[in-house]
Order: C-alpha cells, then structure tokens, then sequence
C-alpha cells in the first residue's frame, strides 16, 4: 500500500514543530545551569568550606590536628569535644552562652524600639532641621566603631552617681564592668535608623491618616499599625543587630573585666595563650557559637528576604 503524501507531509510537520519547541527550552536550561546554578554552587561551596573545616577540627584529636598530610575527614570522630568544653573550668561555657543571650537580645531589642521610633519621625513628619538630623545621623554611619571606643569608655568610667562616682562623674568606676556598660552604648545606631526610615518612606500612608481621623494618638499610630506592618524590616534588622552583638569581641573586652559577665568571644580566648592554642577545644567553641546564629537565620529567612527586598528594593 503506498503511503498518503499528505499525511506523511503532515506528520513531518508536526515532528519539526516538536524539535523546535524544544530546542528553545534546551537553551534555556543550559542558560539557567551554566548562567546561574552551577556559579551559584561553586560559590556555595567556597563559602561553606570554612565552617565544614571548622567542623572538621571541632570532632578531631589534637594531634590528628597537625597531621600531615592534613585529612579532610577525622579518621575518628571525637564527639567527646564538645563534652570537654561545656566542662572544662576555664570556659563556664553556660555562663558565658548565657551572658551573651541577654547581652545580644537586650541590646537587639532596645535598638529596634529606640531606632524605630526615631525611623518613624524622620519619615512621616514634617519638621524645620529634619533633612540636616537625618544627614546628621546618616554620617555616623561613616564613623569606624574603633574610633568610638576609647570615648565611650571614658563616657561609661565618668558616669555621674554609678558605680561609686559623684555628681561630677568623679571618683569610681562607673559603669565600667557592668551589664549597663556593655549594653546602653549600642542601642542606638544610625544604620538602623536609616535602615527603618527608608522601609516607612515606602508604606502607605492612608490607613495612619484613617488611624487620626478615628481619634488614635500619634504613638498609637506608630505601635498599633506602623511597627506591625514593619514586622519584615525589624526582622531582617533583629537579625543583623543580634549577629553582630553575638559576635562582638572588641568592645566587651574593653568594658567587662569579671568572668561572671564576659561573653561567649571573651571565653573562646582563653583556649589561645602563650603556650599555645587548644584548636580541636577552640573549634568545639566556635561551632557552639555559631550554630545560634545559623538557627536564627534559618527560621527567619522568608522575613529576612521581604524585609530586604522591600525596604531596600523600591
């Protein structure tokens, strides 16, 4: 039976416009896999590397540390390490976790209460000098936090009647060695204010002006409809403020002087010395220092994402 030119012509057809409906898609993919997947893996490695290798060290024995050469596994896994450091008498690893908490937490919150406020202002109401308090405040952004160091010491040391000195900040201590001293000084930041005032510049405005015509106060405005619309914002800010007072190192060195108030940071430096340094103990720290701030991030990210697209992105 001879076959229908027509049909054949037609199913010839109809196989071509196949192949070439996926020919785009093929490009496409390999655009997306080359263009952006496989860049995108490679730099996640890259980044992941460092905390793999501190994991690594974290679970080996210190001689297995100076192995050469080095392996990238632990030939055996000593999860004894992180047994040793919550128990070993230098660290008071619970004390040192816990002063940290509330020195971050404390710190986080109080900076987003006062900087919101401020945000608040500065970005819905009309004033004479409020661009030159903006700049103002925008230009200590600019101000290395080393330089502010040894003014804020001596502001702490000459408090007036704290910590043992007179009316004129004379005679003691201050608030040298205190919860108040290592907290107070960074509550505020001009970063977070501008951070903020950028985020209420792009909310509406109508439900406020529907808020005042209702006969709400301006501080109610501002607690009952402007902060819970700006949960993304003071989210993605917490997180910022909370990793970097966790971190901290420098300014807790200068102000805290007793063990029962140092930090997690403060504690890790003990295990360095001049006889030399405890690594695999020094890892086991670091890997119980960051895993807070990694669970953090992990279960704040979809605020995270909003609040940066949204404050920053517009």
């Amino acid at each position: 039976m001879t076959a229908n030119p027509t049909a054949l012509t037609r199913e010839l057809t109809r196989d071509d416009h196949v192949e070439l409906s996926i020919r785009p898609a093929v490009r496409r993919l390999l655009k997306d896999w080359f263009g952006f997947y496989l860049p995108a893996t490679v730099i996640a490695l890259v980044m992941l590397f460092p905390f793999f290798w501190m994991i690594s060290i974290a679970l080996r024995s210190e001689p297995e540390i100076y192995a050469y050469p080095p392996h990238i596994l632990p030939e055996t896994i000593r999860w004894d390490n992180f047994a040793r450091i919550w128990s070993d008498p230098r660290m008071k690893m619970g004390l040192l976790f816990w002063n940290t908490l509330i020195y971050a937490t404390v710190r986080t919150f109080l900076q987003l209460l006062l900087s919101s406020m401020a945000a608040f202002v500065l970005a819905r109401y009309r004033f004479p000098g409020r661009d030159a308090i903006f700049f103002v405040i925008l230009a200590t952004v600019m101000i290395p936090h080393e330089v502010l160091v040894i003014p804020l010491f001596v502001i702490m040391k000459h408090i007036p009647l704290a910590g043992g000195n007179d009316w004129l900040g004379m005679g003691g201590t201050g608030w040298l060695d205190s919860f108040k001293g290592l907290i107070l000084p960074g509550i505020v930041s001009g970063y977070s204010i501008f951070f903020l005032r950028q985020f209420f510049l792009n909310m509406p405005s109508e439900l406020e002006d529907a808020a005042r015509i209702d006969g709400a106060s301006e501080f109610g405005i501002y607690w009952r409809i402007t902060l819970p619309m700006a949960i993304p914002a003071l989210t993605t800010l917490g997180v910022f403020s909370f990793q970097f007072a966790w971190s901290d190192f420098m300014w807790p060195l200068i102000i805290t002087n007793s063990d029962h108030i140092k930090t997690i940071q403060l504690g890790l430096a003990v295990l360095q010395s001049s006889e030399g340094t405890e690594w695999s103990l020094l890892m086991t720290g670091a890997v119980i220092a960051t895993l807070p701030l990694i669970s953090l991030f992990i279960l704040l990210q979809r605020f995270i994402s909003t609040g940066i697209s949204f404050g920053v992105g517009r």
